[in-house]
């Protein structure tokens, strides 16, 4: 019985450290090549930058409206 007891403690020992190195490796498995990263930047900026166009133009477009519908104010005034 002690046998028993003294080598179901030892293979608990023994399948407890692989399991804690185990979880220490994982965030560092999880990380993108420098290569990858790079790719999704890019690929994040070709869909970004025609929407911020858009923002922007409608935004210039917006203030001339403005700047027109103030100098009307001004002419009939």
């Amino acid at each position: 019985m002690k046998r028993i007891c003294w080598l179901l403690a030892a293979l608990l020992l023994f399948a407890w450290f692989p399991g804690c190195s185990k979880k220490e490796k994982a965030p560092e498995a999880q990380r993108a090549n420098p290569s990858t990263e790079q790719a999704t930047d890019a690929i994040r900026d070709f869909g970004q930058r025609p929407i911020d166009k858009a923002r922007e133009t409608q935004r210039l477009g917006e203030d001339r409206t403005r700047a027109i519908d103030e100098a009307m104010k001004n002419l009939n005034r």
